[in-house]
């Protein structure tokens, strides 16, 4: 029978985390018309509550839903990418003829419904790990982590991707031991250092779990055509938080077609023409598409690394979809423990909108739109678009 006939699809596990909640603090206002407090404080609630599903990414058209009571008289409708699971007034006050109100949301992520940024998220690719470097031993193909992840970065950041790849050659020390451990910590860290140094907002790691041949004790024959199998698994990583948004593994066995005594060179079109490596690319195609598929809800944040009295310039440019004229809204990124004592992120809606002047390959400058000056907005804060 032909060894064709015998091929093995290969195997594509996704583990789906929970979706991250985000707890957002945003501040809505409204003006109090004939003495009317009441509809003055639905009006700044509803303000605040669009501020913050705003920073999720979603575009607000209609509200569907009521939220712990807190809407529950109003008629007033929105959607968004998110699910509000709970919101809390934190404080509330009148100020001269106004009503001011912070809350706070924690915002879902609905997977498979949501609204594309025209924005691209970057995404750092790190050369992937071999487990056991003796297992690439036959062949000498101690480099096909190198080549791997340049041809998974060549499949998710293609023409047409919604991704901006901020590829990097130099592999991380302690990473092999950190995803060998599943070291979630370590690797998280080392997500947060990798995305502040390339710009990216996501890092992609990877491991070679298995590179072993099959069959390969003393009886073995090799004019019988052995197998190889591989085993790769890939974590995608936020930049941001350090957390660990999704892992996906993918493997497969097929003939190993070349010459004993071969140093196979994997950088070669023949490599990935042979069924092994024809394989290993198949494999590498349905990683991309799902990372893809975890990074299409995923709201565009940009980092301020530079500001003044009336402008902002952050990490996000022509490379990500950025244009003279686009409008972002300015968060302030924090932490809390809640009452389980869980260490939660959350991102505080500020209330400068500011509109982008200049437009550069990486970067851009936008302008405070309004009379205000930009206090207590600081190098290291986000932007998000506004859609």
């Amino acid at each position: 029978m032909n060894w064709k006939t015998l091929l093995l699809l290969a195997s594509l596990i996704f583990l789906a985390f929970p979706s991250d909640a985000r707890w957002i603090e945003a501040q809505g206002t409204a003006r109090i018309v004939n003495g009317d407090v009441e509809k003055a404080r639905q009006q700044a609630i509803e303000n605040a509550l669009q501020q913050a599903l705003l920073s999720s990414g979603g575009s607000i058209s209609s509200i569907q839903q009521v939220v712990d009571g807190v809407l529950s008289n109003t008629e007033t409708q929105w959607t968004s990418r998110g699910n509000v699971d709970q919101v809390s007034i934190v404080r509330e006050e009148v100020r001269d003829d106004r009503v001011v109100v912070l809350l706070r949301a924690d915002i879902w992520n609905r997977e498979g419904d949501c609204t594309r940024s025209s924005y691209k998220n970057s995404v750092t690719i790190v050369p992937f790990e071999l487990r056991d470097r003796a297992h690439g031993t036959w062949g000498q193909i101690w480099d096909i982590g190198e080549v791997a992840a340049e041809r998974f970065s060549r499949t998710l950041g293609g023409v047409g991707s919604q991704i901006h790849i901020a590829h990097t050659l130099q592999r991380h020390a302690g990473l092999n031991n950190a995803l060998s451990g599943l070291n979630l910590e370590e690797l998280g860290r080392m997500a947060r250092s990798l995305g502040l140094a390339n710009d990216s907002q996501f890092v992609v790691f990877g491991l070679f779990d298995d590179l072993a041949m099959m069959n390969t004790d003393s009886g073995w024959l090799w004019s019988s055509t052995p197998d190889r199998h591989y085993a790769l698994t890939l974590y995608l990583l936020d930049a941001s938080t350090g957390q660990l948004v999704t892992r996906a593994r993918v493997e497969d066995t097929q003939p190993w077609t070349f010459d004993r005594s071969a140093a196979v060179d994997v950088a070669t079109a023949n490599f990935w023409d042979e069924p092994f490596g024809a394989a290993l690319d198949s494999g590498l195609e349905d990683l991309a598409g799902g990372v893809k598929e975890k990074l299409v809800c995923k709201p565009v944040r940009g980092r301020v690394v530079a500001v003044d009295e009336k402008t902002v310039q952050f990490n996000l440019g022509q490379q990500h979809g950025v244009k003279v004229g686009d409008k972002l809204k300015v968060l302030h990124p924090s932490h809390f423990t809640d009452d389980q004592g869980r260490f939660r992120q959350k991102w505080e809606v500020s209330q400068f909108e500011v509109e982008v002047q200049q437009v550069q390959q990486s970067t851009a400058v936008a302008q405070l739109t309004g009379s205000n000056m930009l206090h207590n907005v600081q190098v290291r804060d986000w932007v998000v678009p506004v859609d």
